[in-house]
């Protein structure tokens, strides 16, 4: 692993911005992996964080495509306001677990506090976040950021960490013909879709056909709008490849992912306090809930961890979809055929759609 270490100072930054502020403060990224992603220093979140450190943030995130940031300190609500400096958050419904707008629940907590337990709806819902996917590709209108604050931990060595995939890199060792090949070619992502690719012989999701759902389409290679470099747009929520034979679809899907799944383009990030931040880009990585390690955490322990996603604000925001198409909850959908086999459910929780 590389243990150089790269500073932003004032002197990468456009002219304009350092006629505005010739002392800039700088913003240190180590390197978590051979080529992406980066360990953030320098970073005072307890004071209002200046829109030269924000500009310095965004060219790391662009270069290295996910950041960390540990220890932060910020509370829900400071967490979504930073989050609104780089661009529109998300809209997701409101959680009844906690009040702050615009964070989302991915936590293993019922509103209750009592932990998920094998065999229960939300058990089987969380495989599809152990496979690797962008947020979102199944809605018309794609985010682009995704953030995660720690705010309760599962014991050191139980894992419960976060793995991502270089996208971009990938896409560069691709050969040269399956690149010809992949040029402008159309994905088609449901989230029905990846809910049967995590457990395809489970009864409630073998039960719902995404066919009979709203399905929406990005193109499968897109440009990062960060480092100018061509990325792999792929996730588990890719059903198919539009106009292609449907055997063929799938075994190219297969590859790409096989492809990104390597271990030379993942890394891991584990959370080791409350307040550590994980924030990526989905043009420019994949991600996936990193399983247990030694005794295991799921099932045993609390891990709280809350979510804002930011719009990606590019031209290719809506990718070859109608714009302003509403999003579509599969969440509900798949409580309410459950209840259907197997009689209604009692735990209650909030619908985290990634």
């Amino acid at each position: 692993m590389s243990t150089t270490t790269t500073t932003t100072t004032a002197t990468d930054l456009p002219t304009a911005r350092l006629s505005l502020a010739p002392q800039q403060p700088s913003v240190k990224f180590e390197p978590v992996h051979p080529t992406f992603g980066a360990e953030v220093q320098g970073v005072d979140f307890s004071k209002p964080i200046t829109e030269d450190v924000m500009e310095n943030i965004r060219q790391g995130l662009g270069k290295y495509g996910m950041l960390v940031f540990r220890n932060t300190g910020m509370s829900d609500q400071e967490f979504v306001d930073w989050g609104g400096r780089f661009g529109e958050i998300a809209e997701v419904p409101p959680s009844r677990r906690f009040p702050t707008q615009g964070l989302s629940d991915p936590s293993n907590l019922y509103l209750d506090g009592s932990i998920v337990k094998p065999g229960e709806l939300r058990w089987f819902m969380a495989k599809e976040t152990g496979l690797f996917h962008v947020d979102t590709s199944y809605d018309a209108r794609r985010v682009r950021l995704t953030a995660i604050i720690a705010r309760q931990l599962p014991p050191p060595g139980t894992g419960g960490a976060t793995e991502f995939g270089d996208t971009r890199t990938a896409y560069d060792d691709l050969d040269e013909e399956t690149k010809q090949l992949l040029e402008d070619k159309v994905g088609v992502h449901s989230h029905f879709h990846s809910r049967r690719v995590a457990l395809p012989t489970f009864p409630t999701f073998a039960a719902l056909d995404p066919w009979d759902y709203p399905m929406h389409k990005h193109k499968v290679v897109v440009t990062h709008r960060g480092s100018n470099r061509k990325d792999l747009y792929i996730a588990s929520h890719l059903h198919h490849i539009e106009g292609m034979d449907p055997a063929e679809s799938d075994a190219l899907i297969l590859r790409l992912r096989k492809m990104v799944e390597q271990p030379k383009y993942v890394t891991k990030v584990y959370y080791k306090q409350p307040g550590d931040v994980v924030v990526w880009d989905n043009t420019a990585v994949v991600h996936r809930a990193g399983g247990g390690e030694g005794e295991g955490w799921a099932g045993k322990y609390v891990r709280d961890i809350r979510k804002w996603m930011v719009f990606d604000n590019t031209p290719e925001e809506w990718g070859m979809n109608e714009v302003g198409t509403p999003k579509h909850l599969a969440g509900p959908i798949i409580q309410a055929k459950h209840d259907e086999i197997y009689g209604k459910d009692t735990k209650v929780f909030d619908f985290d759609e990634d």
